[in-house]
This record gives C-alpha cells, structure tokens and sequence, in this order.
C-alpha cells in the first residue's frame, strides 16, 4: 500500500532537482511513498534531468505532464489524477521536508483516522553576499548565511474537527497548503481541486479542505522547509496577479455555496476572503 503520494511540479526547476532527490531519499518511510512529477512545460530541461535522476535512484517516482503550461495549480491537479497513495502530500521544487515529515503527518493521521494531518513551517530566507539587480527587495542575510523562522500553525488536538474547532483554525491558520497532507479519498469524495488561476489558487484549495475535513491531526514540529526566495513565482511582479487572487477567493466561496456551507460559515468565509484575498490582491497591486 502507498501511504503517501508527493506531488512535485516542475518548471524550470533543473536546478533544484539534485538537491531535491537527495532530500526525498531520506523520507524514513520512502519505501511507502511514490513521488509524482508534473512537466509543466517550462524552459529548461526539468523533465529530462528528474527522469534521470530517478532512474539512479531507489524511489518509486511517477511521471505525469499538464497539457500545455497551465501553472501550479494545474500542475498539482495532474498529479492528483496519477497519483495512488492513502494520503496526497504536496513538494515544491525549490523546498524540502524533514526526513520524518511524511512518517509523522501519516501516523497522526492514521492513529486518528484524521483526513487532513498538518505540521508548522519552517521558512529558510537564503543569505546573499553582495547584492545586485537580482537581489533587490530581498533582504540579505549576515555574512550571506540563511537565517529561518518557525510559522506556526493554530493548535488544534484530539482528532475532532467540530465547528468550534473548524472557526478557531481557519481565523489563525497559515496559508502553506504544503505543510498539509490530505487524505486522497476526500479530496475525491468532495471534488476539490485546485481552481484554474495562477494566484492563491493553494489558499482555495486548502481552505476548501479544511471545510470538509471530518478530522484534523497536528504534529507540533516544523517538518515543511519553505524557502524564501526573491526570484520565485509568487514573488515575481504581475499586473494581473491581484485578479487572479481576488478569483481564487470567488472560488472559494462557490465551493462553499456548492456544499451548502457557505450560509454555516459566512462570516470565517467572508474574514478569510477580506484578510487572505482583498488584503492580499492590494498588496500584489501595491507592489506592481
């Protein structure tokens, strides 16, 4: 049985890729696990170097491929669709996992009986020396070395995810689907899926989640290594990014009418769409 699927899209990711194999090598329960990669038809030769590596390695890698370029969200529906495992989580190219993050989310979620278990973050800004065009509006590290924080999110224990609990998450949560795993058969029986738009289409689908999930497990541990890069997607300037958020948000709140829970949770929906979508689309126009 898979216990875990990850789902790694790739674009333009080459250069992580090395790094990135040696680090889902070490995954205590690798052997439990396959790892699925999603070309999504970037301009580097992602593909072919993933494959490569694979084929050096012990793990049980699958790969799969958008259609044409579509974005992440496109990217992580195509490897929900191949992927087999009890439980789906999801690995950016550029991060990493503690060696025990898949073992740890698996087993608090199986013990019990959980469809979505979750840890803290760990964000890892890279230090730089120097500085330059490409490092502008980045802030630099002492002496170029990393410095990392914990994000944490809210605590919530004992499996029960009643409506208390659910209102109490969603107003403190952080918005880092990844340091998430979910059961793959909810995420079917609910029909959630990553929404079509190319910005905080990963706070609709966890938020989504976090609506339907029956019960919830914590590890208390910073298990998702997230790094803080000033030349990834999510950081790169768009004029349309702050409309493609405000969609993602929309979205959001037609799944909930779908499932006739918006009018149950209309104020913790419409909190979440003002702080994490309109807030947020601001800052996305203020920087452009």
């Amino acid at each position: 049985m898979t216990k875990v699927s990850v789902i790694i899209p790739l674009y333009n990711s080459a250069r992580f890729l090395p790094f990135l194999f040696e680090n889902i090598a070490q995954q205590t329960i690798a052997a439990d696990c396959e790892f699925v990669f999603v070309d999504d038809h970037g301009g580097d030769d992602s593909l072919a170097v993933a494959q490569s590596l694979a084929a050096a390695s012990f793990l049980r890698c699958i790969f799969t491929a958008t259609e044409a370029n579509g974005g992440p969200g496109a990217a992580r529906n195509a490897g929900m669709a191949a992927a087999s495992g009890e439980y789906i989580a999801f690995l950016d190219s550029d991060d990493a996992l503690d060696p025990t993050f898949c073992e740890k989310l698996y087993d608090a979620a199986a013990g019990c009986d959980a469809d979505l278990a979750y840890c803290h973050i760990l964000a890892v800004q890279e230090g730089r020396k120097g500085g330059g065009a490409k490092d502008a509006g980045c802030r630099d590290s002492a002496g170029g070395q990393a410095q990392s924080a914990v994000w944490r999110n809210p605590a919530v224990t004992g499996g029960d995810f009643s409506d208390g609990k659910r209102i109490y998450f969603l107003r403190r949560y952080k918005s880092y689907f990844t340091s998430f795993i979910y059961r793959r058969a909810m995420l079917i029986r609910e029909g959630i899926t990553f929404p079509p738009t190319r910005s905080a289409e990963d706070s609709c689908f966890l938020a989504c989640a976090l609506l339907c999930a029956r019960s919830i497990a914590m590890v208390d541990e910073p298990l998702y290594h997230y790094r803080l890069r000033c030349d990834s997607v999510s950081k790169v300037k768009d004029e349309g990014r702050y409309r493609q958020r405000l969609e993602s948000f929309k979205a959001l709140l037609d799944f909930a009418k779908e499932k006739g829970l918006y009018d149950r949770y209309r104020g913790i929906l419409n909190y979440i769409r003002f702080k994490k979508g309109t807030l947020g689309a601001l800052r996305d126009r203020l920087k452009f």
